[in-house]
């Protein structure tokens, strides 16, 4: 019974949390800080960014690095980085991004806008590592960015280093999200680690209690390691959780038949069904129902079933289900009326037999074993029957008149 069989889709994060922080010209920088030949190249980059004239932009900035003699300053690669972005080169300008951070590595922004364009270019194992690198240099507390960097090593197929990101996230400190199990959960289904999927999941279940689907995979795992009663305990949160289908309430039903819980099981074929019970579900449930000794019920959905399909097949399982509750009076008359609608039915004719013979009624005995006697499968059990009767009704009379 795969309740939670299909594989998962895990999540894919687009990185809509960090902003490129890309400078519009210039940055107010006091020029005296500057060496005169960054001063100078900045002066004339950015007359030619603002007639979007990028190429000579980077031509003018380009040459300057390549024969400065001086530390470069930032305000050059913010520039060169603007006006590679400006002409369309992501990977150019991830580049010099790049330089940036190597230059200034205690500069978050230029941390953040290479990690950023290191995704958007497609380096996504790379792009996972920044991230990380990025939650630490923010402080370790910005949890947000290390499930970035989870996201993004799935996207990678690198499923080991999203795993690992996702156990640190939800064993830290900080209050986990009910997505980042929801993940979690998904990728152990992904990388078929069955067991550890179930402990996530009833971690999870222990904070918020309400997801019908981890309920159903608790209860998928537990049938896999045939832990019925646990399994059924899970199936039944689930489904009060999330309205299954009626399929699903069936195969419920045969779960309660096996653990020997009948009545469980027929309460969910009756909500599986609602109004509309099949006529061959009506007699099977009539079963379950007498075998619970409930034979007011199971007379009940004979009545039903034969009112919607007449047979002498329902009239005799409901004349031996009143045999069976020892209510014998009534069983002859259903039994007389089975063998009125089929005149072969040796069965009923030896059942209403057994049933006169108990009340001590013999005449009446006597003569639905002699209408069996005429059927060559019954002919043998139905003599010797009258035989006995015979011999009994003479005895007594016999008896009744020495007294």
């Amino acid at each position: 019974m795969p309740y939670f069989g299909q594989r998962l889709k895990v999540f894919l994060l687009a990185c809509t949390l960090i902003m490129l922080t890309f400078p519009l010209g210039a940055e107010e920088t006091n020029v005296s800080d500057l060496p005169k030949e960054a001063v100078k190249a900045l002066y004339l980059a950015q007359k030619e960014l603002k007639k979007n004239n990028f190429d000579s932009s980077i031509k003018i900035l380009t040459d300057y690095m390549a024969a400065a003699k001086e530390p470069i300053p930032l305000p050059a690669y913010k520039m060169l980085s603007h006006a590679w972005y400006q002409k369309g080169d992501k990977e150019n300008t991830r580049q010099i991004f790049k330089k940036a951070y190597d230059a200034f590595p205690e500069n978050i922004d230029m941390l953040t806008n290479y990690t950023v364009l290191t995704y958007e270019t497609g380096h996504y194992v790379e792009a996972g590592q920044l991230f990380e690198k990025l939650f630490l240099a923010k402080g370790g507390s910005d949890w947000k960015i290390l499930y970035q960097a989870a996201g993004i090593y799935f996207q990678a197929e690198e499923l080991g280093e999203a795993k690992r990101v996702l156990t640190q996230l939800l064993t830290s400190q900080g209050e986990p999200e009910a997505r980042w199990y929801e993940d979690m959960i998904a990728l152990c289904i992904e990388l078929q680690h069955w067991k550890e999927a179930e402990t996530w999941a009833k971690k999870f279940l222990e904070r918020q209690p309400g997801h019908a689907k981890y309920w159903r995979l608790l209860a998928q795992k537990r049938l896999d390691r045939e832990e019925y009663e646990s399994a059924a305990s899970a199936l039944e949160i689930a489904y009060r959780l999330e309205e299954p289908k009626p399929g699903e309430w069936l195969d419920l039903s045969e779960l309660y038949l096996y653990l020997n819980a009948p009545l469980m099981a027929l309460r969910r074929m009756e909500v599986a069904y609602g109004d509309e019970i099949p006529t061959k579900s009506k007699i099977r449930m009539a079963r379950i129902y007498a075998s619970t000794q409930r034979f007011d019920k199971a007379i009940q959905y004979l009545d039903e079933a034969f009112n919607e399909t007449p047979s002498a097949d329902f009239l005799f399982l409901k004349g031996r289900l009143l045999y069976d509750a020892m209510r014998f009076n009534e069983a002859i008359t259903v039994l007389d009326q089975c063998v009125q609608m089929d005149p072969k039915f040796g069965d009923a004719y030896i059942l209403a037999g057994f049933a006169a013979w108990n009340i001590k009624e013999y005449t009446k005995a006597r003569s639905a074993f002699a209408g069996a006697t005429i059927l060559p499968k019954y002919r043998a059990q139905a003599n010797d029957a009258v035989s006995v009767l015979d011999d009994l009704m003479a005895a007594m009379s016999e008896e009744a008149k020495l007294e």
